[in-house]
């Protein structure tokens, strides 16, 4: 086994010390794996101890040698980081980030998530490419197992909540907060989980009100309505709409719930079954999301979205292919591409002016976006050129959009601002995808070649390409 030192590694220390950018990605990204790569002799790429001991390996059984971890990464997900590799080589405005899955050496899955970043000499060209692992089992974990616990607790609730009323096992082991409450709001029983809730003991919070757990704004209408419940009856669900219910427990603390009531009849009269879960820390966790997906909306929309049409560009149809592609082979589900070009744009342009132009080319989005669904990807791929994306959905339903394309599009009115009214058509190419030999180049082609065939028949028809070139 060669020497654990190696030049690369020397080479990036070099880096590190003359480069603060260098340093700063690695503060920032650095957490279970760090490699660095030779560009310009791809065998050689470093590793550093902890980038093989998160895969279970002693470092010392492996040299610095891409085919190491290459061998062990699962093959599609390689296929997906070198696609992403040459790209970010390319343009270092595309970034190299993705989750892939490594075979851990006792067997078993290690999900990572793998960033880097390309080393540019001064022409620009990428030589080297330092890039970190993060380890991200643990939460793809949890989120399985979350997702499982919420389906079995689903599906516990579904089958048991009619036998609630007189079954204490069942009350009391239930996950969520159980509480019976009277006619007048007054708390008859609760389980163990209230008390863990709210923070107050089993016998205090049967000598409380309902009311004593709500904020005081909620309090002023609630007997009004707790009586309009008990005449009406039936099973009811509070805090629906997300984030607006909300508790208190004995600290003072407000608490994100959800409530579902049913009234039930006891020995002792009618009592509303009030099941409480709380929802606090998902809430925190949505909220958190959705900033961070807003952030991540806008700068998208920035480099996604073209400006004319306000559609999306060539570069996200692009990586949606790449995407949806890889869905498709991996989960075997139908996916399919519209490629449509307007019919002697060219004229119009010439004789209207490129004004006028880009007036037809909004109208026309505005029109075809209605005539699709809200998963199909639309976007504009070159001048009059534009490309359709549609997963989950075969051959023959795309030429039954295409076809309505064709004809909304014949028989609809473009108006001017000029108030001059314009009449066009449109030709569409359509293919599917047919096994997972099939590449975006080759899905692309077909498509391409079924528009042109559409032009050289006469214009204003779709044409359906239904084998491999």
């Amino acid at each position: 086994m060669e020497n654990r030192e190696n030049y690369l590694r020397e080479e990036l220390y070099q880096l590190i010390k003359s480069d603060d950018s260098i340093f700063d990605f690695i503060f920032d990204a650095c957490i279970d794996g760090l490699w660095y790569w030779d560009l310009d002799n791809l065998e050689q790429e470093w590793m550093n101890d902890r980038f093989w001991q998160v895969l279970g390996y002693d470092p010392q059984e492996k040299a610095h040698l891409s085919a190491e971890w290459q061998k062990i990464i699962n093959q599609d997900d390689l296929k997906i980081a070198m696609s992403n590799f040459h790209r970010h080589c390319s343009d270092p405005t595309h970034p190299y980030d993705q989750t892939v899955r490594y075979q851990h050496k006792n067997g078993s899955t290690v999900w990572i998530r793998c960033r880097g970043i390309a080393i540019r000499d001064e022409a620009g060209l990428a030589h080297r490419m330092l890039g970190a692992h993060c380890d991200i089992t643990k939460l793809k974990e949890m989120e399985s197992q979350y997702r499982r616990n919420l389906k079995e607790i689903d599906k516990t609730y579904a089958i048991t909540k009619l036998a609630f009323e007189e079954s204490e096992k069942l009350f009391e082991m239930a996950p969520d907060a159980n509480l019976k409450v009277d006619r007048s709001g007054n708390i008859v029983k609760a389980n163990k989980q209230a008390s863990a809730i709210f923070g107050y003991g089993k016998e205090q919070l049967e000598s409380m009100n309902i009311s004593d757990l709500m904020l005081n704004k909620h309090k002023h209408g609630h007997p009004k309505n707790l009586e309009k419940y008990f005449t009406e009856g039936g099973a009811r669900k509070m805090g629906a709409e997300r984030g607006q219910l909300l508790a208190i427990n004995s600290k003072g603390e407000t608490l994100n719930v959800e409530i579902t009531l049913n009234l039930i009849d006891t020995s002792y009269g009618k009592c509303a079954l009030a099941t409480i879960r709380d929802v606090s820390e998902k809430e925190n966790l949505i909220r958190s999301l959705q900033q961070q997906l807003e952030e991540n909306k806008k700068l998208e929309e920035l480099t996604l979205i073209d400006p004319l049409t306000n559609i999306f560009n060539n570069r996200h149809y692009e990586d949606t292919m790449v995407k949806e592609l890889s869905d498709c082979s991996r989960y075997q589900h139908d996916l399919s591409l519209i490629m449509l070009d307007i019919d002697h744009f060219k004229v119009i342009n010439d004789e209207k002016g490129h004004i006028a132009g880009n007036e037809i080319l909004i109208q026309l989005v505005q029109l075809i976006s209605t005539l699709i669904r809200l998963n199909d990807t639309f976007a504009r791929i070159g001048g009059e050129e534009f490309a359709i994306i549609l997963p989950q959905s075969d051959l023959d339903t795309s030429v039954a959009i295409a076809e309505r394309i064709v004809f909304e599009v014949e028989n609809h009115t473009f108006i001017l601002k000029t108030s001059e009214k314009i009449k066009l058509t449109v030709s569409i190419g359509v293919t599917s995808f047919i096994d997972s030999s099939d590449t975006y180049s080759s899905l692309y082609e077909r498509a391409d070649n079924a528009l042109y065939q559409s032009k050289n028949q006469g214009r204003n028809r779709v044409t359906a390409f239904e084998t491999k070139s």
